[in-house]
């Protein structure tokens, strides 16, 4: 039974509360700092026209994120469990990646980072020889488990390019998600709570540090989100969304959660696919599906208003992780 007096219950309190001051602190001198530096967003031509008035506004607000988590870390995780610092390697990775792309944007001062082929290749390869060390590790079994059937599929080696297809893709995902103002950090927090329930309730050794870590990102979100919801005056940029993307991802494989993460992390997947079919349907058809992609684009050139479609699109998540939670509780 979990209690806030055990020992356990004090520290997960307080590393939430240290993360969300900590992130709460660091956006506010990153908002200054960053619009000095011209560390701000140069908005897509590919977007809809009122967009333009966000052009200026501070990005590669993720790096709070970052440091507010990696300080609360230091304090409140037992970093001897070595997945935890494995967690912590495929964040750090995904973050300084998305932040290469951010630097180029900021030097061209354009929207056109790194080439999406080379960020692919970079997050295969990377997502690649974590997955080997996954499947070579004597402690960690290719067993896949099916939601709701409850059952374990041996897919041997097949799970190195399951656990490849899982980073890459959930890293991506966020970041297609992270076009209107509190949107992706609003529908993320959700689908990170669901993953830090249900480590709470595993029975492994790593399960409760496991929750630690995840809590703590969820306060630098909330830290973050503050300044990110309607009217935005931060955005997380690719080093926001690649370590997001990369702690949710690697979190659900290590718990063996990884298809429960298609339910959970349902807005994401919904967002992805969006893109994935206007652009098949264009090249196929020579027609497009929707006005624009990804999906909140296309509300938003129907009229509705940004804080209307981000506030349904966090009620939707709030949905799905909940009944992943459902599921996983009972899987």
């Amino acid at each position: 039974m979990f209690s806030f007096l055990t020992p356990f219950g004090f520290r997960l309190v307080a590393a939430l509360s240290l993360s969300f001051i900590l992130s709460l602190w660091g956006g506010k001198i990153c908002i200054k700092i960053f619009k000095k530096l011209n560390f701000v967003d140069y908005v897509r031509e590919d977007t809809p026209s009122l967009h333009s008035r966000k052009r200026g506004i501070p990005s590669a607000g993720g790096i709070f994120i970052i440091f507010s988590s990696l300080i609360s870390l230091l304090f409140f995780v037992n970093f001897a469990h070595r997945w935890i610092s494995l967690l912590l390697i495929v964040s750090l990775y995904l973050g300084i990646l998305g932040f290469l792309d951010d630097w180029i944007k900021f030097s061209r001062r354009n929207s056109r980072g790194l080439r999406v082929k080379y960020k692919l290749g970079f997050q295969s390869i990377f997502s690649f020889f974590i997955a080997l060390y996954l499947y070579l590790s004597p402690e960690f079994t290719s067993e896949l488990l099916v939601p709701f059937a409850k059952i374990k599929l041996d897919i041997n080696w097949g799970y190195i390019p399951l656990i490849m297809a899982v980073i890459v893709g959930t890293s991506n995902s966020i970041n297609l998600t992270d076009g209107l103002d509190g949107l992706a950090a609003g529908c993320i927090l959700p689908v990170m709570s669901v993953y830090a329930v249900l480590a709470y309730f595993m029975h492994i050794p790593e399960g409760r540090e496991l929750c630690i870590f995840l809590v703590i990102w969820i306060g630098a979100i909330l830290g973050f989100l503050w300044y990110n919801r309607h009217p935005a005056r931060i955005f997380m940029g690719e080093v926001g969304a690649g370590s997001l993307g990369g702690t949710l991802a690697i979190s659900s494989i290590l718990m063996k959660k990884e298809l429960l993460l298609i339910i959970v992390g349902g807005v994401f997947v919904i967002e992805a696919l969006s893109v994935f079919l206007q652009v098949a349907s264009f090249k196929l058809r020579g027609k497009r599906i929707l006005k624009m992609s990804p999906l909140h684009h296309h509300y938003e050139l129907r009229g509705m208003k940004e804080p209307e479609i981000v506030t349904r699109f966090w009620i939707v998540s709030t949905l799905l992780a909940l009944t992943g939670l459902i599921i996983g509780l009972s899987g």
